[in-house]
């Protein structure tokens, strides 16, 4: 039996980032890839993407275990005959589900069912939180759906942080102000580090630019609070059921952080002490005006202690030996 990994190629952006990163840590484990390239296959022929199938899947043999990265970015035709294909040649497919599409853009609503018969062919499914477990469960899985769920995305990196993030009253956030609106509406007296290659326009807003992994990991880990948030309330009902890569960037970074009430990783950071939980972003900066310094090092340390997972891909490495077991033991249940 082998076990193979789909990734996207030539996608760019966080799409390929994710799913790279997944990728690099599943080959750590022995996993082998199935590449994707992003192309424009709506245009494609039935026996041009027959061809391109058969040439995906070229390496696997009866009884092997896929994990199949979810959303490709190719249409669903296109996904769906992927995986009819893999299973006919004796493949089992277990979806990874990075986002869904029809949650992520209101537009796209009607595409729901689609992608929960999607879904259904899998034998196992990996889903970011347990609030999206549920809302899979309330909308079309099957009642004898696998489930296993990875919590929090992890932040891989190979650098040393020789030093603890200092007390800083200042409040971290990588994003683009013209897609999460606040940073050119922000007029606190606590400042705000803007960290995209677009200009911040709100008042008391330092725009860093767009940097790195490497250097953005370095600069947040000076200190100060990294920030969680949405430019609109469709975002923030969203941000119940997806994982978001700032969070595990800032805790990789070791500071805390700052989320909004109801997101699916709220869990994790009140039992785990990493951070601040807040309704608005005024009591946000109320309570880093109001921060003791002492208080603000507790956090830290509660942060120190958890990022290893983080940066070491545990969260990743943890879903996937879980999903290979769920799939093959018959005392394992969700």
């Amino acid at each position: 039996m082998k076990v193979f990994i789909t990734c996207i190629n030539a996608l760019g952006g966080m799409g390929e980032y994710s799913q790279v990163m997944v990728s690099d840590i599943a080959h750590q484990l022995g996993f082998r890839n199935m590449g994707i390239y992003f192309y424009n296959s709506s245009e494609e022929s039935e026996l041009s993407l027959s061809a391109r199938y058969d040439g995906i899947i070229a390496s696997i043999s009866w009884g092997d275990i896929i994990f199949f990265q979810h959303p490709t970015w190719h249409p669903l035709k296109f996904e769906e005959g992927l995986i009819k294909r893999i299973k006919g040649s004796g493949g089992k497919v277990i979806i990874v589900i990075h986002d869904i599409r029809s949650l992520m853009f209101e537009y796209r609503r009607f595409e729901l069912e689609y992608e929960i018969n999607l879904y259904n062919s899998a034998e196992v499914l990996i889903v970011p939180s347990f609030s999206m477990k549920k809302f899979l469960q309330d909308n079309g899985i099957r009642e004898n759906m696998k489930f296993v769920v990875q919590e929090m995305w992890d932040y891989t990196t190979n650098i040393q942080f020789l030093r603890m993030p200092e007390f800083q009253k200042e409040i971290h956030f990588a994003g683009k102000p013209s897609k999460f609106l606040f940073p050119n509406q922000w007029n606190f007296d606590v400042p705000l580090k803007v960290y995209a290659s677009e200009q911040c326009t709100g008042e008391n807003v330092r725009a860093m630019g767009w940097l790195n992994s490497e250097g953005l990991l370095l600069e947040l880990a000076k200190g100060g609070f990294g920030l969680v948030w949405y430019g609109s309330d469709y975002w923030h009902q969203y941000m119940k059921y997806n994982n978001t890569f700032k969070l595990s960037t800032y805790l990789a970074a070791g500071i805390p952080v700052i989320i909004p009430r109801g997101i699916s990783n709220q869990h994790l950071i009140e039992k785990n002490q990493l951070g601040l939980i807040v309704d608005s972003l005024d009591e946000a900066v109320e309570k880093v005006k109001n921060m003791e310094e002492s208080k603000y090092q507790e956090y830290v340390r509660y942060v120190s202690n958890f990022s290893p997972l983080i940066r070491n891909g545990y969260f990743t490495k943890k879903f996937l030996i879980d999903a290979v077991q769920m799939l093959m033991r018959q005392d394992m249940i969700n």
